[in-house]
């Protein structure tokens, strides 16, 4: 549909917008900025014009009684964060009369502010400040005592409020309504006692609570780890990728003198938009850790002691060089694109294995469901796209937690696109006690009994197939496991009138033509021993509905999509090109190790002993391990079995790239130098090749991104000087690497 357009004059300039879109707005298109506390873009308008501040004048057509027009001037200045756009305005910005009327704001705004910049964490990047030398008096008439309340009152674990220095524009309680969906903040109180606070008057639980911090406008919102650490003229920053989940969030990493602050927001609309979820803005103070290992670490006994990098890639070339095929590696998620192409490189071409995994799960089958080109997985549809779908059905998954930027958008879209969702998982499941979660929006919810995904998948199917009226659509195998179904829903544990409320849904009654779906699956499914067979019934799911749709298996570690396209997998290599012969899985190679038949481990930026799903197996094995070598960035209790322990650099020490949930190679830059002798874990893998009599001549990070663009063809548009700053998807609707 077609939007309708106006014409306008702003200051003078001529300009054509859409119907309908504010002022403030449309002033933009032409440079000029109108300057404002309330207003955000992301944010509702219907509860915005609080602060007043981006009053304009303005002249809007008129008809006579005669049938004339003419153009009048508006008795009162507007607010132009509220007021659209139509046919025939004039708007004035910078008139005698506003400049006055942004003058008397700002006195008023200060009236009780505590003017404590110089100890105020937002000086120097607050927009009051600026606004107020920019617009504002240059003394005040008020000699009145100003409002005194409790400072840094803590809000929550993350967040202190300044009362004190509170203006109202409502930024973070409209934040918490309209984007995070937890509705826990709120004005209490009226007047001069008008207050900030959570509705039930406890504490600020959300998970995206970080966000309200950057969104204040003054320094009343702030946090409580980066408080009184700098100043912004103190501080460096650089481009960077949240390391804490799959999504990939882009990120600001703020540093001073070679050390981490803090984590701020960077845009990508088609990743994160402008937020983070307070995992990745507060998760990433392992860098600055006092804990970071420096140097590598050889096992004398019972004891570790420092060594020297030649003497460590010695004693690990020798060892991996004696197991040759009998080698293993597990792990990677962490680590970057650069450092597992490298690594895959060393144990297939260098030692001869194909025994690499990055998985913890207790089924290994698929890695993802579906295909593209020749047994390709396919990652999930775009953050973007989840926006615009018509169903969302989350089976097994906590999304607001696992999957946070998947969360908002499919909150999003929901909110404003009307988009459907189910919500499916076990009874008990942390989500529901969330603040953020689906159970609050979804048109049909279903929890069954711990353990029992499988029955509900099958069960959930039969009645999509009911709703439809014919399972002609299925595969023959999924048809006649259909036909053999006796399960009921109380032996999931599950109400029939749950699961036949979500089919109806599911199956496209009422849809309009062309709607999509998308099925994720969480960590509960991941985990399961009988993943192969939940995702065939979830795969029927979704061929027997009406509407076009996709199973998608998310990656839920920083680069654990990465993982499985640079072929840390025992039975493809790099872009899913079949090897043989084929290599063991994670729990084969902790077999192997037990029994002596893999003779040298190694194991990359993973707590194997405390993350495995069967972690009595995971420390028999590393207990029993001929040769364990570890590379992280602490002494992990995994790393405190090993041999040899090497340090690496982490994500704000080095240049690298991640692929993230959608397939979206993204790269991060380096900030400031590692601690000590921490390198990088493709140098280390390429060193030891070198030692080992086949050298790999990689001058950086860039030429293995160069390398592996240029031998994986699912890559082949993810060149360096691609990449920019929003990243490339290897994955397209017309084809892998398109």
């Amino acid at each position: 549909m077609s939007t309708k357009l106006v014409n306008i004059v702003i200051n003078g300039v001529s300009l054509t917008v859409p119907a309908g879109e504010m002022i403030i707005e449309s002033a933009r298109r032409i440079g000029v900025e109108i300057p404002h506390f309330c207003y955000h873009p992301r944010l509702s308008k219907e509860a915005g014009a609080n602060c007043r501040m981006c009053l304009v004048e303005v002249s809007a057509p008129r008809r006579n009684p005669d049938g004339s027009v003419t153009v009048a001037k508006m008795p009162k200045p507007q607010t132009s964060c509220s007021l659209p756009a139509a046919e025939g305005m004039v708007i004035e910005t910078e008139t005698p009369a506003i400049i006055e009327a942004r003058r008397g704001i700002l006195e008023f705004l200060l009236i009780n502010h505590p003017l404590d910049c110089p100890i105020c964490d937002r000086g120097g990047e607050c927009p009051l400040q600026n606004n107020t030398l920019h617009y504002g008096p240059p003394t005040t008439r008020f000699v009145e005592q100003k409002r005194h309340l409790p400072k840094a009152f803590p809000l929550s674990d993350h967040v202190v409020l300044d009362r004190e220095r509170c203006i109202h524009c409502a930024r973070c309680t409209r934040f918490s309504e309209d984007i995070a969906g937890d509705a826990q903040l709120g004005f209490l109180k009226r007047g001069a006692d008008m207050e900030v606070s959570p509705h039930t008057g406890e504490r600020f639980t959300s998970l995206f609570s970080g966000n309200t911090i950057e969104l204040c406008p003054v320094g009343a919102l702030l946090s409580r780890s980066y408080r009184f650490k700098g100043r912004p003229w103190d501080l460096m920053t650089q481009k960077s990728i949240c390391t804490e989940c799959s999504n990939g969030c882009n990120i600001k990493l703020d540093h001073r003198a070679g050390r981490f602050v803090r984590v701020n927001a960077r845009v990508n609309e088609a990743v994160n938009e402008e937020w983070t979820c307070d995992r990745g803005k507060f998760g990433m103070a392992y860098l600055a850790t006092e804990e970071r290992l420096e140097t590598p670490l050889i096992r004398r006994g019972a004891r570790f002691e420092p060594a020297s990098w030649e003497e460590a890639l010695g004693v690990a070339a020798t060892a991996l060089g004696d197991a040759g095929g009998q080698s293993a590696f597990i792990g990677g998620t962490r680590s970057t694109n650069e450092d597992l192409y490298v690594m895959q490189r060393l144990f297939r071409e260098v030692l001869g294995s194909n025994n690499l995994d990055h998985r913890l799960g207790a089924s290994f089958e698929p890695v993802g469901a579906g295909s593209v080109g020749s047994n390709i997985p396919q990652p999930p549809d775009s953050l973007a796209d989840l926006e615009s779908g018509s169903v969302f059905v989350a089976f097994g998954t906590d999304l607001a937690w696992e999957q946070p930027m998947a969360y908002l958008r499919v909150r999003k879209g929901w909110r404003l696109s009307g988009s459907r969702l189910v919500s499916i998982a076990a009874k008990g499941t942390q989500e529901d006690d969330r603040p953020a979660n689906l159970r609050s929006m979804a048109a049909a919810v279903i929890r069954h009994d711990p353990g029992h995904e499988l029955e509900t998948a099958w069960l959930l199917l039969h009645h999509v197939v009911a709703a439809v009226g014919s399972d002609a659509a299925l595969p023959d195998d999924v048809r006649r496991h259909l036909a053999s179904l006796r399960v009921t829903p109380g032996d999931a544990g599950v109400s029939g009138d749950d699961l036949s409320r979500a089919a109806a849904i599911i199956a496209g009654d009422g849809a309009q033509p062309g709607g999509r779906m998308a099925i994720w699956v969480g960590e509960a499914v991941k985990r399961h021993p009988a993943l192969r067979d939940i995702l065939a019934a979830l795969g029927g799911v979704v061929t027997a509905s009406r509407h076009s749709g996709r199973l998608s298996v998310p990656a839920s570690e920083v680069n654990e999509q990465g993982a499985r396209d640079m072929g840390i997998l025992p039975y493809v290599g790099p872009g899913y090109r079949p090897v043989e012969p084929s290599g063991l899985n994670t729990g084969g190679i902790l077999a192997a190790v037990a029994s002596g038949s893999v003779r040298a481990l190694w194991i990359s930026r993973l707590d194997l002993a405390g993350r495995y799903w069967d972690q009595p197996q995971a420390i028999r094995a590393l207990e029993a391990c001929p040769f364990l070598v570890v590379t992280d960035l602490q002494l992990t209790p995994t790393a405190r079995m090993a041999d040899v322990v090497l340090p690496v650099a982490s994500v704000a020490e080095r240049n690298g790239t991640y692929t993230n949930v959608e397939g979206r190679v993204q790269r991060f830059r380096k900030a400031y130098d590692p601690p000590g002798g921490a390198r990088h874990e493709w140098r280390i893998a390429a060193q030891l090749a070198a030692r080992l009599g086949s050298p790999m001549h990689y001058a950086d990070s860039l030429e293995v991104l160069a390398d592996i663009a240029a031998n994986v063809p699912l890559y082949r548009r993810c060149e360096p000087d691609a990449l920019g700053d929003e990243g490339v998807r290897w994955f397209t609707e017309e084809g892998a690497g398109r």
